[in-house]
């Protein structure tokens, strides 16, 4: 079954979902960015990264879907918990927000809404690895095996993981990890789907 298909068919109740705020609302807005970068990706690269070109490009942008997706599990995981964790999940957007606005390297704050001051006291929020090790997909499986991806695509991220480097750094010729990103998607786009339903029921 082709999940993502199934989730493109859904866009419409995704852009509705992306007009509320609150959770609903990133739900909405966050599965939309899924579809159009992981769209994007699979119509016009190759996600089984059999060259650098392909990698160089995807696994930067599926190092971002991750982190979204492993948020918005969180924060759907549990009803009882939605807007704690969704509180959570602000929290590390002011903390970010505050050190972007108060970096003294960008000085010109014209373009910025000026953070309120009792941000830079939040308590930090967890990593993502600690946000992973929490939730469950709809089989009831723990998600924190999957740091590993993350990590991976993390570090290629970084703009250095090239083949003269790994050479020069080992004396020798070396492998990386590539993912293959297709089957991700797919499992992604389902706990989407998972999320959407229990949202139509009530919850």
């Amino acid at each position: 079954m082709d999940h993502f298909n199934l989730l493109h068919q859904e866009k419409a109740t995704f852009l509705r979902l992306g007009d509320l705020t609150g959770p609903n609302g990133y739900f909405g807005q966050e599965v939309l960015r899924f579809l159009s970068m992981a769209g994007t990706l699979k119509a016009n690269y190759s996600l089984d990264n059999l060259n650098a070109d392909s990698r160089y490009i995807s696994h930067v942008l599926a190092r971002s879907l991750i982190e979204g997706f492993f948020w918005l599990t969180y924060i759907f995981d549990d009803l009882a918990k939605r807007q704690a964790r969704y509180d959570e999940f602000l929290s590390s957007f002011k903390r970010e927000y505050a050190k972007l606005y108060n970096d003294p390297m960008c000085p010109d704050k014209s373009a910025l809404e000026p953070p309120d001051v009792s941000w830079n006291s939040l308590i930090p929020p967890m990593d993502i690895k600690s946000v992973m090790a929490q939730v469950k997909n709809d089989f009831g499986n723990r998600l924190d095996y999957l740091y590993v991806v993350y990590r991976i695509a993390s570090f290629d991220t970084h703009g250095k993981n090239f083949s003269s480097v790994l050479e020069t750094v080992f004396g020798k010729p070396c492998k990386f990890p590539v993912l293959k990103l297709d089957s991700g998607f797919d499992l992604m786009a389902n706990q989407y789907l998972v999320i959407l339903d229990s949202l139509r029921s009530g919850g």
